[in-house]
């Protein structure tokens, strides 16, 4: 995160790509992660070891799923194209694989998103 660096304070990404996002469109990925985690552990002790969830959240452009195990999953995301005046029109679709995923959603829950920019958290 560099809230210098506007409209597009926070970069996220994995081996082969990466985005930029606006500090609004982070607010929404770090809700939308935070609601399903708190789905999975919600689940997570009436599953039996060997069984997988798929969990799915979306919200004003953005669609995101859990994937795997209670214990060990995947992200998905994908950010649909929205008009704005401050910055061009994009969409992207990306994701994390079981042995990233947890890393990624504890680094972007930790995030300190700015108020004023619509952080949700």
């Amino acid at each position: 995160m560099d809230p210098q660096r506007q409209p597009f304070v926070v970069l996220v990404g994995g081996p082969d790509w990466a985005v930029e996002l606006t500090a609004a469109e982070a607010a929404q990925l770090q809700a939308g992660v935070r609601c399903l985690i708190e789905q999975c552990a919600a689940i997570a002790a009436v599953l039996m070891p060997e069984e997988t969830l798929e969990l799915e959240h979306a919200s004003s452009g953005l669609w995101l799923q859990l994937n795997g195990f209670a214990e060990r999953w995947s992200l998905r995301f994908v950010l649909e194209p929205q008009p704005a005046a401050m910055h061009p029109a994009r969409g992207v679709e990306g994701g994390w694989d079981q042995d990233a995923s947890a890393a990624f959603a504890a680094a972007l829950l930790a995030l300190r998103l700015p108020a004023a920019m619509g952080n949700p958290a």
